[in-house]
């Protein structure tokens, strides 16, 4: 009957075996060491109250290593010394107090990170390592056999808190071996100190440790693949540097070449004034701007060339036959380009089937960097101005060129300054004042403005309102024909007698003049009475353009168009042959009239020939000629090498003879 028990007895404890040798097999293998590194000494003795406390007096408490230190280690190494003191456990340091390994409640500071501070050791300090290497293997192996017999001894009696604790203290002799024996090891294969603190740090955190890995020849610390990793991001820094300084050096050179700024030549002298002293009448000008510089002083470069599409945002009536066009960019961003005050846009259209470019001036301000607007009188022969006030309309797209022209003053080119317009003419005068105004020009700004009737006063009010409110602006608009209206300011012309009550000291002052051919000669007779030098009047003349198709449904014209002029305008008379004109390139000829341009004549045969301003300014329109002689009322795009190769302006040129041209 007791052999059932006996049976039974014996299966219990064969199953208790197996568990404590798994059990102790897990806890051997485990990587991850508990958060006390030591049991403490009380509880290790309740186990072992025979003689169990021997074990524990000779193990080391926490990672102190000093323990176990031989006597012979003298103080005269520093290196030693400061180990030794690394190693002294601290006083009341008891076991289980910090985790073991590597950062237990040592002395100074725990074994593997006091490692990371030495390169290299010496003799006395590596036999003081060894020492306290084998002091903790033993210890942890002590620990082991104790925790092994407490383990069996816990599963005998089926208690599983004390399983539970003899593994956890099984998993402690085992990281307390385990230390001791890593630091052999580094000993024996010579790596140095940091090396065998890594080696265990990457242990006891999982990562595999390569034995391959350098550290001899570390710099700083630094391992040779990680300095040529920081070497190839420093490179990449570096260039990205670099390329950044290019990309804002030359954005530097774009705003320098796009804004104001630089001096350019001094242009041709224009015509001499005419020698007649009577004053001619004030006659509102087409609005296709022509400019005759004459030579002044240094003045900014115009910015460059711009060719794209603007959009017509609104429409204004100036006047009965006048109209303001505003342009913004399609998108409504920032004008895609600058201009000086005084410059001029080409608009080219396609109309009845032909291609038709003009020239107008801008009217706005070049501090309004949202949008530019031209004002443009409607011309009976002009085709182009015709198709912008019958035709265009708010959202239309314009195709552009801009800026261009010379005919501009920003303030910068003299202290002060005399705008002296006629009819339409105001244009180019009525950008420089906004611009002056929106900066506080400093110096004094006069404006003399002719026209035939008070309706023919474009922007008068935004006049009369800058004069008010800038004190340096001085504002006198004259009138040639008062009668039967409101007007009460000066009428007549811009007379010599005039132009000196408005403008005091005439003679020292810059001048700027515009206006239809008639005004603008009559001016500069009054002002060579006055004694204003040549070189300091600037002139725009504004002519009709040549040759324009009239419609045949064209309207009457109005009351204040027929009185424009003293006598009725009447087309210009097509111009009889006198001599042949041919295009070596394209193999046409044709008939050439003594007063029909180069550029005239070409268009006449269909003969492509670029231009923009047709008044001899921009120089788009130069050609070779190969044979005939011409003359040029103005040449000022040609330079003086250009003249001496034969290069001419097709819209100057003309010629009673025979001509042979490259185009």
């Amino acid at each position: 009957m007791t052999r059932p028990h006996n049976n039974i007895t014996g299966l219990k404890l064969s199953r208790a075996l197996r568990t404590s040798g798994i059990a102790l097999a897990l806890a051997m293998i485990s990587g991850s060491p508990p958060a006390s590194a030591q049991m403490a000494e009380s509880e290790h003795a309740s186990h072992h109250p025979a003689g169990g406390a021997a074990a524990p007096a000779a193990m080391p408490a926490g990672n102190v290593m000093g323990a176990a230190a031989p006597a012979a280690a003298k103080a005269a190494d520093p290196m030693a010394a400061m180990m030794k003191g690394m190693m002294v456990p601290s006083p009341g340091t008891k076991m289980g107090a910090g985790p073991a390994g590597c950062c237990g409640n040592g002395g100074a500071k725990p074994f593997y990170p006091s490692l990371m501070d030495w390169p290299v050791l010496t003799d006395e300090a590596r036999r003081t390592v060894r020492a306290a290497a084998l002091a903790r293997l033993g210890s942890g192996a002590e620990v082991l056999t104790a925790e092994q017999a407490r383990l069996h001894h816990a599963l005998m009696s089926n208690d599983t808190k004390g399983a539970q604790d003899a593994i956890r203290g099984a998993r402690e002799g085992l990281a307390l071996a385990d230390s001791g024996a890593g630091a052999l090891r580094g000993l024996e294969e010579g790596r140095p100190p940091r090396q065998i603190a890594l080696s265990w740090f990457k242990t006891q955190s999982g990562f595999a440790v390569s034995d391959q890995m350098a550290y001899g020849n570390e710099l700083a610390g630094l391992s040779w693949w990680h300095l040529i990793a920081m070497a190839l991001l420093a490179a990449a820094l570096v260039a990205a540097l670099l390329l950044r300084w290019a990309r804002l050096r030359r954005i530097a050179s774009l705003v320098e070449r796009l804004a104001p700024g630089g001096a350019t030549p001094p242009a041709s002298p224009a015509t001499s004034p005419a020698t007649s002293p009577a004053p001619a009448p004030i006659v509102p000008a087409p609005a296709a701007p022509a400019g005759a510089a004459t030579p002044g002083s240094a003045t900014p470069a115009a910015p460059r060339l711009w060719k794209g599409v603007l959009r017509i945002t609104a429409i204004f009536d100036e006047t009965p036959s006048v109209k303001t066009f505003r342009l913004m960019e399609p998108n409504r961003g920032p004008m895609p380009f600058t201009f000086l005050p005084g410059q001029y846009a080409s608009i080219t259209s396609e109309i009845e089937g032909q291609k038709v470019r003009r020239s107008y001036t801008i009217s706005s301000s070049p501090t309004q960097r949202d949008y530019i607007e031209l004002t443009i009188k409607r011309e009976q022969y002009g085709l182009e101005s015709r198709h912008l006030h019958d035709h265009a309309a708010t959202g239309d797209l314009l195709e552009i060129a801009a800026p261009a022209g010379r005919f501009f003053f920003t303030g910068k080119e003299a202290e002060g300054i005399v705008l002296i317009a006629g009819g339409v003419g105001i244009t180019p005068m009525m950008s420089v004042l906004r611009s002056l105004t929106d900066r506080s020009y400093e110096h004094d700004i006069y404006l003399l403005y002719g026209v035939n009737t008070p309706t023919d006063l474009i922007f008068r009010e935004e006049c009369d309102y800058l004069a008010r409110r800038h004190h340096k602006l001085h504002i006198v608009s004259i009138v040639a024909k008062p009668e039967g209206t409101d007007w009460a300011g000066p009428s007549g012309y811009l007379t010599a007698d005039f132009i000196a009550a408005s403008v005091p000291e005439i003679a020292s002052r810059r001048v700027h003049l515009c206006g239809p051919p008639p005004m603008m000669d009559a001016v500069k007779a009054a002002l060579a009475q006055l004694k204003v030098p040549a070189e300091q009047v600037k002139t725009e003349e504004f002519a009709p353009p040549k040759g324009g198709p009239v419609l045949e449904d064209e309207p009457a014209e109005t009351a204040t168009d027929s009185s424009a002029s003293a006598a009725p305008q009447t087309p210009p008379a097509i111009p009889s042959a006198q001599a042949t004109i041919a295009f070596s390139k394209s193999g046409k000829s044709g008939a050439l009239a003594p007063d029909q341009s180069v550029l005239e004549a070409a268009e006449a045969i269909g003969v492509a020939i670029d231009y923009e301003c047709r008044v001899g300014i921009c120089g788009r329109c130069k050609v070779p000629l190969r044979q005939g002689q011409v003359t040029m009322e103005v040449e000022d795009a040609l330079a003086a090498d250009e003249k001496a190769d034969g290069i001419i302006l097709a819209c100057q040129a003309k010629s009673v003879g025979d001509l042979v041209v490259d185009a």
